[in-house]
């Protein structure tokens, strides 16, 4: 009777959110009530319980339309990872920079909302702000690992205002926006480690608990881990900042995620069912296949994580890893195109917000520039590598890691040869001291691309933030000049709906943004010059 009770209130939530969808930026703000008799909402924590899966749903989207619109058509594509077979719009879309107004509307309207509309239930059934209730501070951290995404698309979003009741809630800045994130993962580290070392043992909330089970130790890890991700994004910006929050977070109460048995990430659970979403991209859709980028590399360096996250295509009846660039000319007829590998993620596959090789990685860059990381680079490098082979369950890593020969390959594309292009990218895999610290850099930024498969949105960033991997340029760039084709792509346009709901919001925005609303305007951690010498 309890899960059902969970269900019926899940579904109400599922309701109100689809009417709330075409409201302005405050809709949040003024929630109205849900429909859900005084019954189901005592006992058993429901009244605040059942909004925590609707947050940790909207991390990475797990809603299919949702899910293609603000992942697999922006990160998924612009990180190398994927490309798309099929002719949008009259090949007038995202992959060949050129942006239609109801695809932008989706992320803002749909998944920013969502999650927001969660949280701000949480903070007011709570009592928000300072509260030092483990289940707002655990909220907390879900909140940070959803709007970090936000503002590394769009730069400036509406953050602390959130919650305060105004019809229309201001844009903050991306600094503003960082600098509240880290005071807010300090104050959720505090409170929950206070609330496991009181409580040993205890995993509160776990019925709605997607990703740990209630377990406030793993979540304390992850909170930690996420601060190291957000300091290493200043590392250009602002690197006094980012050096003494990376050497916080990693020696901070409760540690890092260490063990992929720790890795972040949403599940089925009970009557929460959870479906991968990039699974019905490619094999319900068939509008997402392996990129050019992706293969160049995994081929290049014969990796053995190839067959693990790629399946076999057969194109002419050749069987083989065929791949396909972004932004290229695609005539109407997909069909052609679907014999190119698929993504080996299965609707029941976990969505992966942050592993442990991500992790070693990011202490790995943090090493290289001479911060406290409690390792070496050459140590973390290896650890990263270790775990991610250990993840897909791929053998050879120490061999792999030895490697000082093979590079990236040349991309061919069976069907069309025009799209050749030679590979950009020259690293090798071995560790060497005697390179610089820029090609280094690019070495463990390659490797932390591979491990972080398929988490587009955050491989997409990390190219951005460092220059690395290089990747494939489009072929077509449909983007009127306002986004360079070397330079690649560098945020998404604020959603056009905001314009008109909105407009002395989006009017400051712009002005924080610092340049135009177009995607070639770089966010404020993304320097020009990046050099970590």
């Amino acid at each position: 009777m309890k899960n059902s009770k969970i269900k019926l209130f899940s579904q109400s939530l599922l309701f109100a959110g689809a009417l709330s969808m075409t409201a302005c930026t405050g809709w949040f703000d003024n929630v109205p009530p849900y429909e859900a008799t005084e019954d189901m909402l005592d006992g058993d924590n429901v009244k605040i319980g059942a909004f925590f899966p609707q947050l940790q749903r909207n991390v990475i989207s797990t809603h299919n339309n949702q899910f293609q619109r603000s992942e697999n058509l922006i990160g998924d594509i612009y990180s190398g990872y994927m490309a798309i077979p099929t002719n949008f719009n009259s090949n007038m879309n995202n992959s060949t920079y050129f942006f239609q107004d109801a695809w932008l509307n989706v992320p803002f309207e749909k998944v920013y909302t969502q999650a927001i509309g969660a949280y701000g239930e949480i903070k007011r059934n709570t009592g928000g702000e300072d509260s030092e209730l483990h289940v707002y501070q655990w909220a907390q951290i879900l909140k940070i690992a959803s709007m970090h995404r936000f503002t590394d698309m769009w730069g400036p979003i509406p953050y602390l205002a959130v919650g305060s009741g105004a019809m229309t809630t201001p844009y903050d800045s991306q600094e503003t926006v960082y600098m509240k994130f880290f005071e807010e993962l300090d104050k959720a580290v505090e409170v929950l480690s206070k609330f496991v070392a009181n409580n040993p043992g205890s995993k509160p909330m776990a019925e709605y608990d997607l990703v740990y089970g209630g377990d406030y130790a793993k979540w304390i890890k992850f909170a930690n881990s996420l601060h190291l991700r957000l300091a290493m994004r200043l590392a250009y910006v602002k690197p006094d900042v980012a050096q003494r929050e990376a050497e916080k977070a990693v020696t901070a109460q409760g540690g890092l995620i260490t063990s992929n048995d720790d890795n972040a990430g949403v599940k089925s659970v009970g009557a929460n069912e959870v479906i991968n979403q990039l699974w019905t991209m490619w094999a319900s859709y068939q509008d997402i296949r392996m990129g050019a980028s992706f293969l160049s590399v995994l081929d290049g360096y014969d990796d053995p994580r190839l067959g693990k996250m790629f399946s076999l295509g057969n194109l002419n009846n050749r069987e083989g890893y065929f791949a396909l660039r972004t932004g290229i000319n695609l005539d109407t007829n997909k069909d052609s195109r679907l014999g190119y590998s698929c993504p080996n993620i299965q609707s029941n596959t976990p969505i992966v917000w942050m592993n442990a090789a991500e992790v070693a990685f990011l202490k790995a860059e943090g090493a290289l520039r001479g911060w406290n990381m409690g390792v070496d680079a050459e140590e973390a490098y290896k650890q990263g590598i270790t775990l991610s082979f250990a993840e897909w369950g791929a053998g050879g890593a120490d061999a792999y890691m030895k490697d000082s020969k093979k590079t990236a390959a040349n991309y061919v594309d069976p069907l069309t040869s025009s799209n050749n292009i030679n590979a950009v990218s020259h690293i090798t895999i071995a560790w060497d001291e005697s390179d610089s610290k820029d090609k280094n850099l690019e070495r463990i930024i390659t490797q932390k691309w591979i491990a972080m498969f398929p988490n587009g949105h955050e491989a997409w960033t990390e190219y951005r933030r460092t220059g690395y991997p290089q990747l494939f340029p489009v072929k077509v760039n449909n983007s009127a000049g306002t986004i360079d084709t070397d330079i690649q792509i560098r945020r998404m346009p604020f959603a056009k709906s905001e314009y008109t709901l909105n407009p002395e919001g989006i009017r400051k925005a712009v002005e924080l943004l610092g340049g135009p609303d177009n995607g070639g305007t770089r966010l404020w951690w993304d320097v020009e010059n990046k050099s970590v010498n």
